[in-house]
């Protein structure tokens, strides 16, 4: 991992100042983004907070000093293992609350975008915790796709809390 030590300190310093501002946004606006009864504004809030909080944890164990590969791969593996529940928790929930004409291009890709980003997560801590390292590229664009998810639906989110507050967008 010591090869890869630059991108996770970039990847993860990134994840932790996004979630910083993401934090202030939805601090300042609360009751726009928590408090309304508009599930898809405080899912979204969630969604953001956790697909950074799963980078920066991944970033986080990455640059632990001398950990094997394998036990990096037990302990993501571990680690994810709520968040991927969740995460399914989300999806059907999102198809129960949505009608078909509801479900437009835009919110399957907030949704699906997570999906493969875990996915991809979960492939390359299975393959690293069976002894295999050479899925650092794997779990590299795992936590770019749940970085880059993440940002999208946050300015999402920013926009929605605009409008319900009555700023410009």
């Amino acid at each position: 991992m010591q090869a890869w030590s630059t991108f996770y300190a970039t990847i993860g310093a990134a994840s932790a100042t996004l979630l910083g501002l993401l934090f202030v946004a939805v601090s300042v606006n609360a009751s726009a983004a928590l408090g309304s009864k508009d599930r898809v504004t405080s899912g979204m809030t969630e969604q953001a907070f956790q697909n950074y909080l799963a980078v920066l944890l991944v970033a986080l164990l990455a640059l632990f000093p001398d950990l094997p590969p394998k036990i990096f791969g037990a302990v993501t593996l571990l680690s994810l293992a709520s968040r991927g529940v969740w995460l399914a928790i989300r999806l059907v929930q999102m198809a129960r609350l949505a009608s078909p004409r509801k479900l437009t291009l835009r919110a399957a890709r907030r949704h699906l975008t997570p999906v493969l980003g875990f996915s991809l997560l979960f492939v390359a801590a299975v393959s690293m915790a069976r002894g295999r390292t050479n899925d650092y590229n794997t779990l590299a664009s795992a936590t770019l796709v749940l970085l880059f998810s993440a940002t999208t639906v946050s300015w999402e989110l920013l926009r929605r809390i605009a409008n319900r507050v009555g700023a410009p967008t």
